[in-house]
């Protein structure tokens, strides 16, 4: 018996030093930076969204959206934003150029001194220190500047979003109209973390500015004229061999799974009103769904058009008839009989066919 006990504690044991070591090699798959992490076979985030409505036709049912998970504000919480601006008439904001934002450019820092988070980018643009050269057809202010900058724990705010930035492609659409994100990859941060962030920040930019999901982008996708590459491999741990690809499906994958919690909701079965969609709601949910169902509305009463009036009847002439008999008949007048029948007179003759106009 003690035997026994002793051999099952031992395996326990066992059981818990294996458990242990797989949630280590998990901790730190979870911290790593390398570019496998970006694979949408390997994480759940690519895979298709939980939310978002599937109209099925035919089949008597369908199914529409319920209410967004979050609100936007909830979302933006989430996000961790931190609002520093660059001063206003200083460094990257000597000139103020306005802006309407119609896309979302993100980028990478490429900076990989450590401490070099949100917070300490923020303070290098207050303090003009993130220099460019300025040139005709390149640089228009002389300095690099941006809207958001993420890391693992917060997203610090530089710019108003309805200021243009210098971040992507001079005097191109980029900096016109984009919104620009740049994501920290000092050493000790947390890439993933940042992604995620990235994502939801994305999704709500989205949300406030209408911004179609197709028109968020990589710095790639801006082309920087007079440079080599033309187009920057930015952000390049989310680019396949410099290129928009896999990687970046999935990033896209993810802002679109946050967008459609503040936008859209979970689906919900919604019967229709056939026989089939009453059968088939049963079917699904167990239960009859008499409640459910909505009757068919009664059909529109169709108003029809009245005839079109006539605007003369004829009177043909018989023995006894008078213009002014005529006239009181027929409620018009006698200069009104005279000018439809081009009459000069009083006189009318027997059999004669008039055409009497009407009042």
């Amino acid at each position: 018996m003690w035997i026994t006990i002793a051999l099952m504690q031992w395996g326990f044991v066992i059981r818990l030093k294996r458990l242990g070591l797989l949630g280590l090699l998990c901790a730190l798959s979870a911290c790593s930076s390398s570019p496998r992490l970006i694979d949408a076979k390997s994480d759940r985030s690519a895979a298709a969204s939980p939310y978002g409505a599937t109209a099925l036709a035919g089949n008597g049912y369908g199914f529409a959206p319920s209410s967004p998970s979050k609100s936007p504000t909830s979302l933006y919480r989430e996000v961790n934003v931190k609002k520093a601006y660059i001063p206003k008439g200083r460094h990257g904001r000597k000139v103020r150029r306005s802006m309407r934002p119609s896309y979302i450019t993100i980028h990478s820092t490429q900076n990989f001194s450590s401490g070099a988070d949100a917070m300490r980018h923020s303070k290098a643009l207050n303090n003009g220190k993130l220099r460019a050269p300025k040139r005709r057809g390149g640089n228009r202010i002389g300095y690099l500047t941006w809207h958001y900058t993420t890391d693992e724990y917060m997203a610090v705010q530089h710019l108003p979003t309805n200021e243009q930035g210098e971040h992507a492609d001079f005097d191109g659409p980029g900096n016109n109209y984009s919104v620009a994100i740049e994501m920290c990859e000092h050493r000790g941060n947390s890439r993933s973390a940042t992604i995620e962030r990235t994502a939801k920040l994305s999704a709500w930019l989205m949300h406030r500015y209408n911004i179609p999901l197709r028109k968020v982008v990589p710095h790639y996708h801006w082309r920087r004229k007079g440079l080599t590459p033309e187009h920057k491999n930015c952000p390049h741990y989310l680019l396949d061999n410099g290129h928009p690809g896999a990687k970046w499906q999935w990033f896209l994958a993810k802002v679109n799974k946050h967008y459609k919690s503040i936008s859209v909701g979970s689906p919900n079965l919604i019967p229709l009103p056939t026989a089939a969609g009453y059968r088939t709601a049963v079917a699904a949910t167990g239960r009859p769904a008499a409640a459910a169902v909505r009757r068919p509305a009664p059909a529109p009463v169709v108003k029809r058009k009245p005839a079109p009036r006539p605007s003369a009847r004829y009177h043909t002439v018989k023995k006894g008839d008078t213009l002014y008999a005529l006239a009181r008949r027929y409620k018009t007048s006698v200069g009104a009989i005279q000018r439809a029948n081009r009459l000069s007179g009083s006189m009318i003759g027997i059999g004669k066919r008039l055409r009497i106009p009407l009042s």
